[in-house]
């Protein structure tokens, strides 16, 4: 049991820190550099993410292993098969908090329906449920509970890295920052060197 908890925690931190989707290995950039400009929109997207994500990897880890894998079919449609899993389950969501949760929906806004095209998305879902999708050294092979950890370490590093950033650049806006170098110059900069700071975390806990 111990050990379960013990690899469990290793494969979340590894997922959110260590791997970080967005800095370490750059995926979903767009949101990343296009909603970090204010605390406010980074918190909505960053909340949206560990929603959306979690929901859909579930979502396609079963999809893949009760019927795409069984059926042979998996290993060249899972693309698109997965795209329509994660726009039919957001689809849902959507409608269902309209109704249900009006709060809540008001509150994710736009971002939720913005979270269908986000490629983190799509890559932490094939990532748990079909090994070695980005050639890594790791052959994954989750299991439910395994997936479901990784993808909510995946998505609270995504929320991570973005509210950090954005308390950054929001920092920046005010800073003595000579002129040439005020908005998309600095971002990139900023980014970069956030980045070294995550791949800094390589190696540590053995992962």
């Amino acid at each position: 049991m111990i050990d379960m908890l013990r690899n469990l925690a290793l494969l979340f931190i590894g997922a959110a820190l260590v791997n970080n989707i967005l800095l370490t290995r750059f995926i979903g950039l767009c949101p990343f550099f296009g909603v970090s400009s204010a605390m406010e929109t980074s918190v909505g997207m960053a909340g949206a993410v560990v929603f959306v994500m979690t929901l859909a990897s579930s979502a396609t880890w079963v999809f893949w292993n009760v019927l795409l894998e069984p059926l042979g079919v998996g290993d060249f449609l899972y693309i698109p098969a997965f795209i329509l899993v994660i726009a039919a389950l957001v689809q849902f969501v959507e409608m269902y908090l309209r109704k249900a949760m009006p709060g809540l929906y008001r509150a994710m806004g736009i971002y939720l329906p913005l979270i269908t095209t986000n490629c983190a998305v799509l890559a932490a879902a094939t990532e748990a449920v079909k090994p070695g999708f980005f050639k890594m050294n790791i052959a994954y092979g989750f299991g439910f509970g395994e997936a479901v950890v990784y993808t909510l370490g995946v998505a609270v590093g995504f929320g991570f890295a973005l509210i950090s950033f954005a308390a950054l650049r929001e920092r920046l806006d005010v800073a003595p920052v000579p002129k040439i170098m005020r908005g998309a110059p600095m971002a990139f900069v900023t980014a970069g060197l956030l980045s070294l700071g995550y791949v800094g975390l390589s190696g540590m806990f053995g992962i």
